[in-house]
């Protein structure tokens, strides 16, 4: 399913997703930037999703934290890895003026995947995130060359979500 941009367009229609087609397992695929550790063309797996758009540090939680239901304080959500890489998710391009989050310095970011492990974890379902790193955060990118590279993202992600799934 494509989802669209953004955390809440990817939390409405991951929820509408797992409510009709009741999968055993979510995955959220597509593009991430890199914070420098990644190169373009890369293939990630990461194993923690934070968003940063989270900010109840009025209240003294942590930066990225939520409250659950049960008023649990959630920092980061779990997503299915054998890596140990954190994704940032947020509603914005990152700029990668503040790329640590709390005590948290995620590896990566993208503007979807918080949104899809959220719906994946209220639902108690396991949830992937495998992204392509299209960019390196803070370095300038042009429409066309951001263009050839979803192109070749198509092309690479299929087979690495098929091995991301052995993991399952």
């Amino acid at each position: 399913m494509i989802t669209g941009t953004g955390l809440v367009q990817a939390a409405v229609a991951a929820s509408y997703a797992i409510a009709e087609y009741k999968p055993a397992a979510v995955v959220s695929t597509g593009s991430a930037g890199s914070f420098g550790r990644f190169s373009v063309g890369d293939i990630i797996s990461f194993s923690k999703v934070i968003s940063p758009d989270n900010d109840l540090t009025r209240f003294h939680l942590p930066k990225g934290a939520m409250l659950s239901d049960n008023h649990q304080t959630i920092v980061t959500l779990p997503l299915v890895s054998e890596n140990d890489y954190i994704l940032s998710s947020s509603s914005a391009f990152e700029s990668g003026d503040n790329r640590k989050i709390g005590d948290i310095a995620p590896d990566a970011a993208d503007m979807e995947a918080f949104g899809v492990a959220y719906a994946a974890f209220k639902m108690h379902i396991p949830c992937l995130a495998v992204k392509m790193i299209t960019d390196i955060i803070g370095e300038d990118l042009r429409l066309p060359d951001y263009s050839f590279r979803l192109r070749k993202m198509r092309e690479e992600l299929p087979s690495a979500i098929e091995k991301a799934l052995s993991v399952l």
